[in-house]
């Protein structure tokens, strides 16, 4: 998924094997997930044909599917394809078709959150539940009494809870607006704090581009989301 991997983990035992199985989550996930890899699983599908994926897949395509809607396509993980458009995206009983020559799916703004998550639940079901994950610029924090992260010129208490930050204040234009395909040019940076880390990453992407009352009522949706801007 092109990013760095940071686990932190406190206890009185030896998280080595913990640690380990859940680097090796990671990078299942990584083999499935990323763009950067031809041989991926997202990389395999092809137009007009129905394929039965993997369940980390069709997870994570419900979720985004959902988002594309709530933010009137903000949020779309056919923003590498030409068409853009996750109307062209067909879910079935774990199935995915993609409808339109040219679609290809770019999961940079969710994947990580989604690993980071998998990675807590294999270091909390070997009983370190405990523990900090990061993929670059999102965080998942687990157990109490909590982990202290700094972000957006602050810190927080994070007790079982994920931010991402997505930022554009010193590159701007390196966002695409999927709904006009025009870069995003405001400078900002947007933090976005959730249970959790999947729905942080993803998030955080849509807000940059969403603004106002369009960004408010998109957190609104998701309990527990909050989001912080700079």
């Amino acid at each position: 998924m092109g990013t760095l991997i940071r686990i932190s983990v406190y206890s009185s035992e030896d998280p080595t094997a913990a640690m380990l199985a859940a680097k090796r989550r990671f990078e299942e996930l990584d083999a499935l997930l990323s763009h950067y890899k031809p041989d991926s699983e997202i990389n395999q599908l092809k137009p007009g044909v129905t394929t039965r994926v993997s369940p980390d897949l069709f997870s994570i395509l419900q979720f985004a599917q959902r988002l594309s809607l709530l933010s009137g396509g903000a949020f779309d993980v056919t923003v590498r394809g030409n068409p853009i458009g996750y109307q062209n995206i067909a879910l079935g009983r774990q199935t995915v078709t993609l409808l339109k020559e040219g679609v290809l799916l770019d999961l940079g703004g969710i994947a990580k959150g989604y690993a980071n998550d998998q990675a807590s639940k294999v270091l909390a079901a070997r009983g370190f539940k405990r523990h900090l994950i990061a993929a670059s610029g999102d965080v998942f924090a687990r157990g109490k009494p909590g982990w202290r992260v700094g972000f957006q010129q602050t810190e927080r208490l994070l007790v079982n809870r994920a931010v991402s930050t997505s930022g554009n204040t010193h590159q701007p234009g390196h966002i695409l607006d999927p709904r006009s395909g025009q870069r995003v040019m405001s400078a900002e940076t947007v933090s976005v704090l959730a249970r959790d880390s999947m729905t942080a990453d993803a998030l955080a992407t849509t807000c940059l581009i969403l603004k106002g009352p369009e960004r408010a009522a998109l957190i609104a949706a998701y309990a527990g989301a909050e989001v912080v801007s700079a």
